[in-house]
């Protein structure tokens, strides 16, 4: 039946385009994984550099740093930021090279989670008609195809407050967007300096603590999660009268139905040093290096592992409330 072998062939054009077979972050975001990674650290750098600023324009020292008073250092700052990584700790006036000392090492863990899904459904309906003097005979058909594809990228970026404030080189910024992204906020400027002044005010006055009983290591982590899902549908349909003697198709309808849907969860821990063995090592660029590291990255990691433990154990909770339902 022509009508039949029409709607056959019709669907399995359907089914061989419109989806994505491999969905990444960079399909909808405009950005790869890697720069969304790079986006995030470089945000965490600057509000670092804020906070540095900031203590250095509260100084009461004459001369805060070699002999630059804090206006003429703040504007060389300003003006220069790469002179961020000229700079010494110890050749600061007391008053600040105590707290930068004391800060230096704190690690800024990051895990990243980047789940892109596309879904995508194609269906045609036909109703075929063969009309006859006593009455009519019909023939449904009914042709369909489903596909999901989906993408879960996990990853973890360590640094400190000194590798990034200091050590980062000045160009792996340049992608940073000037401005929030509504659609794709991963993708765009986060307040992230929130973050790391709250920690620093808690620990400096509100007594903050580490995990459970730990009251010498003291943390704080940002857990974020951002969904963005697109839908479309289209569902056009005809429909004909039968003819005496022929099957012709009296009804068709298709339709599809295609989403993405893209979630990126960001875990952000801010962790003050255990101690100062096993700390990791960076280079002039900022990378970690092959010296004794493993202790400060497994104490990070298995940090960041008890911070995942919890969102799940909190997801499940609000699961069984009722606060958290699915769509």
């Amino acid at each position: 039946m022509p009508a039949i072998r029409w709607a056959l062939f019709s669907l399995l054009s359907l089914a061989t385009g419109g989806c994505s077979i491999y969905p990444l972050p960079e399909d909808t975001t405009g950005f790869a994984s890697e720069d969304i990674a790079t986006i995030i650290r470089c945000q965490t750098r600057d509000a670092i550099r804020e906070e540095i600023v900031a203590n250095i324009a509260a100084a009461k020292s004459p001369f805060v740093y070699q002999r630059m008073t804090k206006d003429q250092l703040i504007e060389t700052l300003r003006a220069s930021p790469e002179y961020f990584r000229s700079l010494n700790w110890n050749d600061f006036a007391k008053e600040l090279r105590d707290p930068f000392l004391f800060y230096k090492d704190t690690s800024i863990s990051y895990d990243f989670t980047i789940d892109s899904t596309e879904v995508n459904g194609n269906g045609i309906d036909l109703t075929l008609l063969k009309s006859f003097s006593s009455g009519t005979d019909k023939i449904g058909v009914t042709a369909k195809n489903d596909r999901t594809r989906e993408v879960k990228r996990h990853f973890r970026v360590y640094d400190s407050f000194d590798s990034l404030a200091r050590l980062s080189t000045e160009g792996m910024c340049d992608i940073v967007p000037k401005q929030i992204n509504a659609i794709y906020p991963a993708a765009g400027l986060l307040k992230i300096r929130s973050l790391v002044h709250s920690f620093l005010v808690q620990n400096q006055l509100g007594n903050l603590a580490g995990e459970n009983s730990d009251y010498t290591t003291a943390q704080m982590t940002d857990t974020i999660t951002f969904t963005t899902k697109f839908t479309g549908n289209v569902d056009p349909s005809t429909q004909l009268n039968p003819v005496a003697g022929k099957f012709v198709p009296s009804n068709l309808a298709a339709n599809f139905d295609n989403s993405r849907q893209d979630m990126h969860t960001i875990i952000i821990l801010i962790r003050l040093p255990p101690n100062k063995s096993g700390l990791p090592r960076f280079d002039e660029i900022g990378r970690i290096t092959l010296a004794p590291k493993e202790a400060s990255k497994a104490a990070a990691s298995e940090a960041l592992d008890r911070q995942r433990e919890f969102n799940t154990q909190d997801a499940l909770v609000r699961l069984g409330t009722g606060i958290g339902r699915f769509p």
